[in-house]
């Protein structure tokens, strides 16, 4: 039986006995809609759902039952493999069907609103059209995408869903972005891997909950060979500027080759999709350029580089450092953590992030069950977490928290610190933040970072080294820390394009508009930059749940229709109204305003611009921003 679905898939048929053994180890509630969809029998629910019991499975909850159900469950779902899907059976993908079994599937209760976005982003079907396509683009219409990262091949890979020409232009020889340049040790995804995929391209073979960076990175190469990407790709190019020319409507796109030589080409409509954290940032530290030993900032790692036996300082204690602490410590002689702000940690809830065997048979085997695991860490982690983000001034009045949802976590993040280091003891206080869980972005242990700080070969220092000479470090208080080597996980520069030269409409410069605050309406558009898509524009990360993929998904879909739009209106240019772009921008920071990140000025973190306007994170439900970019909205546009 083939259905087609968004999901990767071995397309053979299963032996059965093989079939059955791993279908024994399923979960329950996700097997009551693989075979309603299976079979389009909807009276599926009615059998099974009230049998069905769920346990916390973080951030999931995990449906079973009693093992007469379970294999009836194995049998009609074997049976429903084997045999032709009715003719007259509801779509798989049904909005009926689906709002029934996805309670049963997912463990909650499911707003009706939700459906739409969870057929969606479950990769059961592609991102639906909304505007009618009753019209072409011109011969000769191009986009140009800047980057190869997961934000401009999805960009591409809606480009030729549509039959719209594009090119990709990227500075690296290979596709992958961050996941391609970062290589320190124990570089990691911290967005659940069953969903931190493209959803017309479902990975349902991880080999961990949370993969480290080279396979993610092979997830990308992947999808790029898939779809042929990289023969649309320049690579080794870095865009240097793009100059909008008003007489003909076209980008003039500015590039530099590996061999140095100028280039200049031209596009209809522009897509930056390089991201804003590019640029490593290093920190203005005297001496820094005397150490005697080796330097390195974790965005320039170098492969070769060995700590084994080494005496080693990092400094930061952000996810980065967190990665690296917990993949070297059981290399080096000695550690010395220079921790300038604690993060609150959340504790690894399984006991391994190893997948088992038998979700992977299943995902590869049986249709739709890789979906629903998918939608089962998106639901997790999406809307149901927004109350995490929203300040509830009463409880925030004479709590360190913002409201009763921020302390669960808070109170979690606190036992866990308690339970590694000892309640009340100096290592449990210097790790402690004085600040509201998410003030900066939460770091998730990958299981034993606090360990690891714990250890007798491991130092904790929390403040900033005061300065580095030709042996080490100097600490504040005036010791002298011996090194072989210094690791800065210092971040990076918030760069919003801030290095290539943007001009648009009567030579205005972007980097003059944006200032210190760089701002953008829906599809990353600015007024007086016709044309141009920001995909990874301020305000379009999600800050409390999903993971970047659905804020990239979201706004090519939204670029998707105002090019449509365009075709629809015969038009040349599309344009946000500078008093569209003004509202739009008024009502991010009146709802920023409510949140975590304007009520814990502590927080040092790069979700503030310059400018002390958050720029990164939105502030709304995933639902709410998903559905307003569902299409343009043309009184806010200027088509021409």
């Amino acid at each position: 039986m083939t259905i087609a679905v968004t999901v990767t898939a071995d397309q053979k048929s299963p032996e059965p006995e093989e079939l059955r053994t791993n279908l024994a180890n399923a979960d329950a509630g996700i097997l009551v809609a693989v075979l309603a969809q299976l079979t389009g029998d909807a009276s599926v629910v009615g059998r099974y759902a009230g049998k069905i019991s769920y346990t916390p499975d973080p951030p999931e909850q995990k449906g079973s039952t009693d093992p007469a159900t379970h294999t009836q469950l194995v049998e009609a779902v074997v049976a429903a493999m084997q045999n032709p899907r009715p003719a007259d059976a509801v779509p798989f993908d049904d909005p009926e069907l689906f709002a029934a079994v996805a309670p049963v599937a997912l463990g909650t209760e499911v707003g009706p609103e939700y459906i739409a976005l969870l057929l969606e982003q479950g990769g059961f079907h592609a991102s639906q059209p909304v505007l009618p396509r009753t019209a072409k683009l011109p011969t000769g219409f191009k986009v140009v995408i800047i980057g190869a990262g997961i934000a401009g091949m999805a960009a591409a890979l809606e480009c030729a869903a549509a039959g719209i020409d594009y090119e990709i232009i990227d500075r690296n020889d290979e596709v992958g972005g961050t996941w391609y340049t970062a290589v320190y040790p124990g570089i990691g995804v911290d967005t659940p891997s069953a969903y931190y995929s493209l959803s017309r391209d479902i990975n349902g073979g991880w080999s961990s909950y949370y993969p480290q960076g080279p396979e993610y990175q092979q997830y990308l190469k992947s999808v790029a060979d898939k779809y042929g990407l990289r023969d649309r790709t320049r690579f080794s190019t870095e865009v240097t500027a793009l100059r909008w020319v008003a007489d003909r409507k076209v980008w003039e796109v500015h590039s530099s080759g590996a061999d140095g030589k100028p280039d200049v080409s031209y596009a209809n409509v522009v897509v930056p999709a390089a991201g804003y954290l590019n640029r490593p940032r290093w920190p203005d530290l005297p001496g820094r350029e005397t150490f005697a030993g080796v330097s390195v900032h974790s965005a320039e790692w170098d492969p070769e580089l060995s700590l084994r036996g080494k005496k080693v300082a990092i400094i930061g204690a952000g996810c980065t450092a967190v990665q690296i602490v917990d993949a070297s410590v059981d290399e080096v002689e000695h550690l010395t953590v220079f921790q300038r702000q604690p993060h609150w940690v959340a504790p690894r809830k399984r006991l391994t992030d190893d997948v088992p065997e038998h979700r992977r048979y299943l995902n590869a085997h049986v249709p739709f069950y890789a979906n629903w695991n998918r939608l089962k860490s998106f639901w997790g982690t999406a809307d149901n977490n927004y109350p995490v983000i929203v300040r509830d001034p009463e409880w925030a009045a004479d709590h360190l928290s913002i409201s009763p949802a921020n302390d669960v976590l808070l109170q979690m993040c606190l036992e866990y610190i308690d339970r590694v280091f000892g309640a009340g003891s100096e290592l449990a206080k210097k790790v402690t933040p004085d600040f509201a869980p998410y003030g900066k972005r939460i770091i998730r242990d990958p299981g034993g970072y606090y360990a690891a700080l714990a250890r007798d070969h491991v130092d904790v220092e929390a403040s900033e080294p005061a300065e580095v000479n030709a042996r080490g470090i100097v600490t504040q208080d005036g010791r002298q820390i011996d090194l072989d080597v210094i690791i800065y996980a210092t971040g990076y520069h918030l760069d919003f394009l801030s290095t290539v030269d943007i001009e648009g409409r009567d030579g205005i410069k972007l980097a003059d508009v944006w200032g210190d605050s760089p701002a953008a309406y829906r599809g990353g558009l600015v007024p007086g930059f016709p044309n141009m898509f920001i995909s990874s524009a301020p305000n379009y990360s999600p800050g409390h749940g999903a993971g970047h993929n659905f804020g990239v998904e979201v706004m090519v879909h939204y670029v998707m229709e105002c090019l449509q739009l365009m075709a629809e209106r015969g038009a040349q240019t599309v344009e946000v109204t500078p008093e569209a772009f003004e509202k739009y921008v008024r009502s991010i920071d009146e709802a920023m305003a409510q949140t975590v990140w304007c009520h814990t000025p502590t927080a040092h973190t790069y979700y503030r611009s310059g400018g002390g306007r958050i720029v990164t994170a939105f502030p709304f439900r995933l639902i709410e921003v998903w559905q307003s970019h569902r299409a343009p909205n043309e009184e806010d546009l200027v088509v021409q």
